[in-house]
């Protein structure tokens, strides 16, 4: 039984697909926050998703106060609020899948989904 006769123009196609298909692959592997969100939530509620691979700034509205969050190289972080204590801004930035960052007097949670994992599964201080 005879195949298919294959072409030169079929092999250069295949050929085009096969590298734009490892550059693809080779890029969403060296960025590594494909498809990483900060989602925020207010009062158990979440009220938006934010990729982390566009830098953005977000005013979040708590309870009783807000919170300024800026995304910027595929970090989140918070750069002001006006609760008294203001912990949540010294929490730092987040970057890894199941990070968070939680403002109690505002009921605001900023947690990153679809991430890399973290490679700590326990820290003790």
């Amino acid at each position: 039984m005879r195949g298919i006769p294959v072409k030169k123009n079929d092999m250069i196609l295949i050929s085009v697909i096969a590298v734009l298909a490892l550059a693809l692959f080779a890029f969403t592997n060296m960025t590594g926050q494909t498809g990483a969100y900060a989602v925020i939530s207010v009062d158990g509620s979440e009220i938006k998703r934010l990729p982390l691979f566009e830098d953005t700034s977000y005013t979040i509205e708590g309870v009783g106060g807000h919170n300024d969050l800026v995304i910027e190289d595929g970090e989140a972080y918070l750069t002001d609020a006006d609760c008294p204590d203001r912990l949540c801004v010294k929490m730092g930035k987040i970057s890894k899948n199941g990070e968070s960052i939680i403002c109690l007097p505002h009921k605001v949670v900023v947690e990153i989904s679809g991430g890399k994992d973290n490679d700590v599964d326990l820290m003790v201080k």
